[in-house]
């Protein structure tokens, strides 16, 4: 009577175990409640210095990240800036002005690029890409002037730069399309 089995529905049904373990599954039950119950409840004394141990690691904390600070200072600003540049406006401003305007520079020309790359698509695919590339350099125009009225906006600093990224992704994805890959 060896036979295979194919479905978990064949298998019998009425076989009787050797030995009955439930008992044993109760009275371990059991005795785990009683063990588990305590035999007096004594008052929890909590200690009376931790929130004063607290308090001086997060002023230690402080204090490190304060030391931290000043030793790493300003960062120095990197290409062409003079000290002429850096005694007359604030050393933080020129390192960003420079990099908006290494971002124009390679936006411009990636613009170029993709223009020329406009010209030779087909005029359906030429017109939604042109639609697009015209809907992200429009977004960026009004968060810019949103950012104007609200230089401090976190979100809208963040938007800006995940639409700019956006546009130069679109604008790459244009002047790559249709090259071969070597």
């Amino acid at each position: 009577m060896n036979r295979r089995l194919k479905r978990i529905d064949e298998l019998a049904k009425d076989i009787v175990p050797p030995r009955d373990l439930w008992p044993a599954i109760a009275a371990a039950l059991e005795a785990g409640k009683v063990a588990a119950l305590p035999a007096v409840k004594q008052p929890v004394r909590r200690a009376t210095w931790m929130p004063a141990v607290g308090l001086a690691a997060s002023m230690a904390l402080v204090a490190v990240g304060v030391l931290i600070g000043r030793n790493l200072g300003t960062p120095q600003p990197s290409g062409s800036v003079t000290a002429n540049q850096l005694q007359n406006g604030n050393p933080l401003v020129i390192p960003a002005a420079l990099r908006q305007a290494e971002y124009r520079k390679q936006r411009d020309a990636l613009l170029v690029e993709a223009q020329a790359k406009l010209k030779t698509m087909p005029p359906a695919d030429r017109d939604k890409v042109a639609a697009s590339l015209a809907t992200l350099q429009r977004s960026i125009s009004e968060i810019e002037a949103a950012l104007g009225r609200d230089p401090a906006n976190a979100l809208l600093q963040e938007l800006l730069v995940n639409s700019c990224q956006e546009q130069m992704r679109a604008l790459t994805a244009v002047r790559d399309s249709g090259r071969e890959e070597i």
